[in-house]
């Protein structure tokens, strides 16, 4: 099956696919804005805190209640566009190994999670908004700062296993060979975990997953079942290269300053907004709709900031992973069986990488590899593990 997705790698499924999923991120968008400006112009998020004010009179209480009903409102009203593009689109391209009831489980289980941290958040800016109703941005994009951090450490140990199951990754070749490789990278690696993806969906993937002391390596029996050696080892090297990086506090300093300036943003125009649209101060959960819509223009605004810094850091680490196993010819047929797998589109549009790729194309990686791979013709072979990359 790799073989003959290989053969389609450029072809009519990836860009029919991608054109598809690159469509839907475009429609919900403007989906989204749609209903957040509905909500904030004609009225209604006035009338629904008017209504449940009459029975909660405590803000923390109308606060959740009001946040709940506009959640749920929202997931009925997305729920036909997560249902495609969830599980219809990935069995119709085969992608998705997983069962209705199993999507479905899944769908409410990440709606619950989603919920329940942007609850808190909601909850942190509103009380934040009254006694700080200057500062309170600062203080804010302190809080999702911290509330980060500690989901990315506690992720391997709590938010994934409620999606996947994982087992450790047995003793043989493999696993000594990628002990061996994080030696070169003095990278604890005390063990490696199998994350069984086969159950839900045929693609693969690999992670470095956690932060400190919680830092585990997962590959997934996808990828164990259709990959070689050499070629899991350099993605497992490219995770490493990562991890030497710093890459994921960059991340994190990156997306501090989005979330600031969001804050920021909201602070800004809140106040006109209690004036134009009615509320009753800047701690009114009425304004919620709005100070969404705001998150999302600033966040759209962001995207080829954030992606453009992120890819740069992806083609440091795809250098990196290259160097250190001094194996491009791998990195190139690892690259390929990658694409093809999981219906990853050569060479996309300009506008659609800047706003939708985190990652370097596919076709800009193996070109990558393969000048590497063209200074090093004539010598010899192998891999150097006397050298930290």
């Amino acid at each position: 099956m790799a073989e003959n997705r290989l053969k389609d790698l450029s072809g009519s499924s990836a860009k029919r696919y991608n054109a598809i999923k690159n469509f839907l991120f475009v429609a919900e968008t403007f989906l989204l804005v749609a209903v957040l400006l509905a909500f904030a112009v004609t009225g209604l998020s006035l009338f629904v805190r008017a209504y449940l004010r009459m029975f909660f009179a405590q803000p923390v209480v109308l606060n959740a209640v009001f946040f709940f009903l506009f959640s749920v409102g929202l997931g009925i009203l997305f729920f036909p566009v997560e249902l495609y593009e969830g599980f219809i689109l990935e069995r119709h391209f085969k992608l998705s190994a997983q069962s209705f009831l199993g999507w479905l489980k899944d769908y409410f289980k990440k709606g619950a999670l989603t919920f329940l941290i942007t609850l808190f958040i909601v909850e942190c800016v509103y009380a934040l908004l009254g006694p700080f109703s200057s500062a309170w941005w600062v203080f804010a994009s302190l809080i999702w700062l911290v509330l980060t951090l500690f989901l990315t450490r506690v992720f391997p140990y709590f938010i994934l296993p409620l999606f996947f199951k994982s087992r450790v990754l047995p003793e043989g070749s493999l696993k000594a060979r990628l002990q061996r490789l994080a030696e070169l990278f003095s990278f604890s690696l005390s063990a490696i975990y199998i994350l069984e993806l086969s159950a839900k969906t045929n693609k693969a993937n690999a992670m470095v997953a956690g932060i400190g002391s919680t830092k585990r390596v997962y590959l997934s029996d996808t990828l164990l079942k259709d990959f070689s050696d050499e070629e899991i080892e350099i993605i497992v090297a490219h995770e490493l290269v990562h991890n030497k990086n710093k890459d994921i506090y960059k991340h994190f300093l990156i997306a501090f300053l989005v979330s600031a300036f969001s804050f920021y943003l909201c602070d800004v125009f809140l106040g006109g907004a209690v004036a134009y649209f009615g509320y009753s101060a800047k701690n009114d959960i009425a304004a919620l709709p709005f100070l969404l819509l705001l998150f999302v223009a600033a966040g759209v605004c962001a995207m080829p900031l954030q992606n453009g810094f992120s890819r740069r850091l992806e083609a440091a680490a795809d250098k990196g992973a290259i160097e250190a196993t001094a194996n491009p010819q791998s990195f190139i047929t690892m690259m390929k069986k990658l694409g093809a797998k999981n219906l990853a589109e050569f060479a996309p549009g300009r506008f659609v990488e800047m706003f939708l790729y985190d990652h370097p194309p596919l076709g800009r990686r193996i070109r990558m590899a393969e000048a590497m791979m063209r200074p090093a013709a004539g010598s010899a072979s192998g891999k150097d593990y006397g050298t930290k990359p």
